[in-house]
């Protein structure tokens, strides 16, 4: 891959694999619009790169990546819900939600396996990112959850959790906003292997030089076939209709309630507020 800058990633690309590590440390690493756009160039210009067989995505600072970016600076949609004190227009909503949703199916579609190595948090949007990944290496330190169910939505891929670690499961995490650790995941069948902070790094480079041996139109080959059986299950249907239900959620009094705390007493405010009512 041609030699490039970019603002919130850095890559590098040895041996067929392109490892690209999310650079936000100050901000844990939250999704933003440039971070999400970064991304997408990257991979895009992989997707055929004939130096590239396995993509290995990380993180730098203390955590994979908390969700998407709350600041009004780094939101992800067309409308911050502060500046909306009788809701965001539903519409609009919506629009903004499937594109975010189109994002993620695209990148679930990658022709190539991509690893993701987790430590620390990966809340919220991080487990969507997560869920376009194929195989997760974790630390043991490793947590996963949406905190942010109980008031702010649902995310519209809804993690491919009700497949990755069935229904039962996918209701207890959706309804208590809890997060679970590396170990538990792992019996889950949400990520593949747990390991130590401090060989993490070479037991996920191990992972993706051995998966690298396969020939990389077989890879592709390889992955179609499985995701295949996703998609038969009509997955892009079901996480459009998240979506729209998604932007319902927006309309909540809970959610304009933390958005009203926010453009009256600031963002801190809000999640302090939110940790009294949820825990």
């Amino acid at each position: 891959m041609s030699a490039q800058t970019y603002i919130t990633i850095l890559t590098d690309t040895k041996d067929k694999i392109l490892t690209i590590t999310l650079d936000r440390p100050k901000r844990l690493n939250a999704l933003s619009q440039q971070l999400l756009d970064e991304l997408k160039a990257v991979l895009d210009q992989a997707k055929d790169d004939p130096d590239v067989s396995v993509v290995r995505i990380k993180s730098s600072g203390r955590a994979f990546c908390v969700g998407y970016d709350l600041n009004e600076e780094d939101w992800i949609t067309s409308q911050y819900p502060a500046n909306f004190p009788d809701g965001v227009d539903l519409e609009q909503d919506e629009k903004d939600i499937v594109k975010l949703l189109d994002y993620w199916l695209a990148m679930w579609r990658f022709p190539k396996p991509i690893i993701a190595q987790v430590h620390g948090a990966c809340l919220s949007g991080g487990g969507e990112l997560l869920a376009a990944c194929d195989i997760v290496v974790a630390t043991d330190d490793a947590s996963f959850g949406h905190p942010a169910g109980r008031d702010l939505g649902i995310p519209p891929t809804l993690f491919f959790w009700p497949h990755l670690i069935g229904m039962r499961k996918t209701k207890e995490l959706l309804y208590t906003s809890k997060s679970i650790g590396a170990d538990e995941a792992l019996s889950l069948g949400l990520i593949n292997h747990v390991t130590s902070p401090d060989t993490i790094d070479e037991f996920t480079q191990e992972l993706a030089q051995d998966i690298a041996k396969t020939p990389v139109d077989h890879l592709i080959i390889l992955k179609q076939s499985a995701n295949n059986f996703y998609d038969n299950m009509d997955i892009t249907k079901s996480s459009h209709q998240a979506a729209i239900l998604d932007a319902e959620f927006h309309q909540s009094p809970t959610f304009r309630a933390f958005f009203k705390t926010v453009r009256e007493q600031g963002m801190k405010a809000a999640l302090e507020q939110r940790a009294k009512l949820f825990g």
